[in-house]
């Protein structure tokens, strides 16, 4: 068998797909397009982004989202009249999941965004009551714009970092932080699993925990989601967080609180063994039923003996689990979470910093995270993929008309993780050594890199040196990029390249 019998041909799978389909021609043409596109650009995609899915993953998905979740699929024209509803929620698909309906504008990013959107995504989260809604939406419309980058930013020849995705910046700056946290593998387990046993975003801050105890990521994130809301949302999970500082007071006082829990667990006891008591006699049981019945209103009366065993038992199950939140909150450990939760709740409740503040703050607080992973990457190609990914987190849109590269504080913390990386690099034999002194070299290589190149590994320097100036010409392969003259008080001594000849700046 050779290698071009085993590539999957998913033009030809998704015709076979669309001739089970009462689409139009002009939505059949635009989703064949659509893939068409996808494969042409992905190998550069990969590239640049680094943690990504496979190819055959990401098409996968997309012909199987069609054939099982989208039979009714219709595109608009935005001068036409029934584009209103998209315009009036501004976004560029709507869909119905009972129905398999999707409704899109007449382009392959549109119908891109709606297959995204229709296909089912659970994301759930566990141990959050207040704020789950509010990740969960974060995570679904993150999901939704990080799948639109392919067709956005890539043409099959180049990367276009001012390319503009959906408007939904933030959801989409926060679900790449996750991104790169913990890698693709996590968060399609985490869309994908509809089990409610595990606490993903639980195991997610023990990760940040281990790089650095310390770090405020998730409080910055959920500080942010709240400011989104308007005031009607707001007004709603208000009630509950001032609930929260409430119980906050109370976990304060440590001594009185564990003496409450232990209190609570001693009645939670009794009450579970009078339910067993009840359960394991006949004679207790019917008892119970006829003095429970009596309490009642005639018209909530239970029916059946068999309705009070099913109440009782619902009854234990409840107080089973009150009596394990009583039991682990008497652990330090556990205590100490439960007070740092609330204290979150708090400290986002009483928050007044402006959300652009925010943001800059979290992204502080992730890149604090980057860093770590930078001095803790072991081989070779895991500091290649750091120095890939610096580059593109650089331009990562803040907002409609700031990338993370315009916010001073941010780019320069960028450039401190880079220049670690970079100095890595060179000392192990990744890149090119230019010049001995540690600062002009980093800024040689970082003035090299930082542009849109798709391979670094392809970038050539060329070097001039004249009247204390350098003059840096770089070339992708053979074909000229970009140049730039920086101050140079050294000799050609300094320098471990050759002037006026290129060379290739990775090994």
């Amino acid at each position: 068998m050779n290698l071009f019998s085993r590539l999957k041909d998913y033009n030809s799978e998704l015709e076979e797909v669309l001739d089970r389909k009462y689409f139009s021609a002009n939505v059949k043409n635009l989703l064949l397009s659509m893939i068409y596109k996808i494969e042409n650009s992905y190998k550069d995609y990969e590239i640049i982004k680094r943690v990504v899915r496979s190819k055959d993953e990401f098409l996968s998905e997309l012909v199987e989202t069609i054939d099982k979740y989208c039979d009714n699929f219709k595109i608009v024209d935005p001068k036409n009249k029934g584009a209103e509803i998209l315009q009036k929620h501004k976004v560029l698909a709507l869909t119905n999941e009972k129905e398999r309906s999707l409704l899109a504008y007449p382009t392959e990013t549109a119908l891109l965004y709606a297959i995204s959107d229709i296909v089912p995504k659970y994301f759930y989260v566990k141990n959050e009551v207040i704020f789950k809604k509010l990740i969960q939406d974060m995570l679904v419309e993150g999901y939704n714009t990080n799948n639109l980058e392919i067709l956005v930013n890539f043409n099959g020849w180049s990367w276009d970092t001012k390319s503009k995705s959906n408007g939904k910046y933030i959801n989409n700056l926060i679900y790449q932080n996750f991104l790169f946290l913990v890698g693709e593998g996590v968060l399609k387990e985490w869309r994908t699993t509809s089990s409610v046993k595990v606490d993903y975003l639980g195991e997610i801050e023990d990760r940040i925990n281990k790089l650095d105890k310390d770090n405020q990521f998730l409080l910055y994130m959920t500080k942010i989601l709240y400011a989104k809301l308007n005031k009607r949302e707001k007004a709603k999970i208000d009630v509950k967080l001032k609930e929260k500082c409430k119980e906050l007071v109370k976990v304060r006082d440590k001594d009185k609180y564990l003496e409450t829990m232990k209190t609570k667990k001693l009645k939670l006891t009794k009450v579970l063994e009078k339910i067993d008591i009840t359960l394991s006699d006949e004679n207790i049981l019917a008892k119970e039923f006829k003095k429970k019945n009596s309490k009642l209103e005639d018209d909530k009366k239970m029916s059946s003996i068999k309705v009070f065993i099913n109440a009782l038992n619902r009854d234990r199950e409840a107080a089973l689990a009150e009596l394990k939140d009583a039991s682990d909150l008497l652990l330090p450990v556990n205590y100490l979470k439960y007070k740092a939760k609330l204290e979150r709740y708090e400290a986002i409740y009483k928050n007044k910093e402006t959300i652009d503040k925010d943001i800059v703050e979290m992204e502080k607080c992730f890149l604090r995270l980057m860093e770590q992973k930078t001095l803790n990457a072991m081989t070779n190609n895991e500091i290649k993929d750091i120095i890939y990914i610096l580059r593109y987190l650089k331009n990562v849109n803040i907002n409609k008309d700031y990338q993370i590269k315009d916010i001073p504080a941010l780019n320069k913390y960028i450039d401190k993780i880079l220049k670690r990386a970079i100095t890595r690099a060179c000392k192990s034999g990744i890149i090119k050594i230019i010049s001995m002194d540690i600062n002009t070299n980093y800024e040689i290589i970082k003035f090299a890199i930082d542009g849109t190149i798709i391979e670094l590994e392809e970038i050539k320097l060329c070097l001039e040196l004249q009247k204390g100036e350098l003059n840096i010409k770089v070339f992708d392969k053979e074909i000229y990029d970009k140049e730039t003259t920086i101050k140079f008080t050294g000799d050609k001594k300094d320098l471990e390249v050759k002037f006026n000849k290129m060379t290739k700046l990775f090994n």
